[in-house]
């Protein structure tokens, strides 16, 4: 892949593999991140094919060829790169990354489940698990949720996990560790965010932005719709007004948010259209159709 010298410190990089996935991005992404990369000066780069085609990468998920992107020819002319996962929109409002990211050697980055309260986050654990927990156990009960996904993709545990899906990272300091990282076994869903959270917090490299950076639409959506969260088992009669008061809450998100993150929600992702996310508030989407 090549990419030419535009003279610009920084650049806005992302992973769109699948016909899926880039119909997507285009669709609801692609002006958005345009508008922001012109307005911060950063360049922006789509990688569309995989960087990496061993057996090895073949067997897992596209997610884990972020950690390559440090070392590709083109990264060199780079000080800074902001890593954001394909299935994020940027808001029309959202501030410069680059300017509340820390000194070039720190991994700038927010941490999983940071949007929320300990409260908050008890709601978001008992609707994924159908479950009951005492009042007195909500930072048990996230804790030892992050301690499980540790486990389960066999890394040591930590009280916290980072959200590795927005980072600003530099090409001079964090090739190596990327390039370790992406050595190591894929055995569960959240793909390499455990052994980078590991290995971060271990080199004391993190700097801390800003949750609305990575600001989660899943919360949203168990917080205020869970019915979504069973969507497919409803009777058709039940699926239209749902997606409906779910396009309100993703707007209300956008609001909210500088980087509106679609992880956990792909699928309500692909039923919505550019107007769904950006055509006006969110009291406008139920004015505009009449409801």
């Amino acid at each position: 892949m090549q990419v030419p010298h535009s003279g610009r410190r920084a650049a806005l990089v992302t992973i769109v593999i699948g016909e899926t996935y880039a119909a997507t991005w285009v669709r609801l992404a692609q002006e958005s991140w345009v508008r922001y990369a012109s307005t911060y000066g950063l360049d922006l780069i789509v990688i569309a094919c995989p960087l990496d085609t061993s057996e090895l990468a073949a067997a897992r998920s596209p997610a884990w060829q972020k950690l390559l992107i440090l070392n590709q020819p083109w990264a060199k002319q780079y000080e800074r790169i902001v890593w954001l996962d394909s299935d994020i929109v940027i808001a029309p409002h959202a501030q410069n990354i680059i300017e509340a990211a820390g000194p070039a050697e720190k991994i700038s980055l927010t941490i999983s489940g940071g949007r929320s309260s300990d409260a908050e986050r008890m709601v978001f654990i008992e609707r994924l698990y159908e479950a009951r927990f005492l009042p007195t156990a909500e930072q048990m009960v996230w804790s030892a949720e992050v301690e499980k996904n540790y486990m389960d993709h066999k890394v040591p545990p930590h009280d916290f996990m980072f959200n590795t899906g927005v980072m600003v990272v530099s090409p001079q300091h964090h090739n190596e560790l990327f390039l370790q990282c992406y050595e190591g076994e894929h055995v569960g869903r959240l793909y390499e965010q455990p052994l980078l959270s590991h290995e971060i917090i271990g080199r004391d490299l993190a700097h801390l932005i800003n949750s609305r950076f990575n600001w989660g639409v899943q919360e949203a959506l168990f917080f205020y719709l869970p019915e979504i969260i069973t969507l497919k088992q409803r009777p058709p009669a039940f699926v239209d007004p749902v997606l409906k008061l779910a396009r309100f809450l993703v707007r209300c998100e956008l609001a909210n948010s500088y980087f509106l993150h679609f992880y956990g929600s792909m699928n309500l992702m692909k039923r919505l259209s550019h107007a769904d996310i950006f055509g006006g508030t969110a009291v406008e989407l139920f004015i505009n159709e009449g409801g």
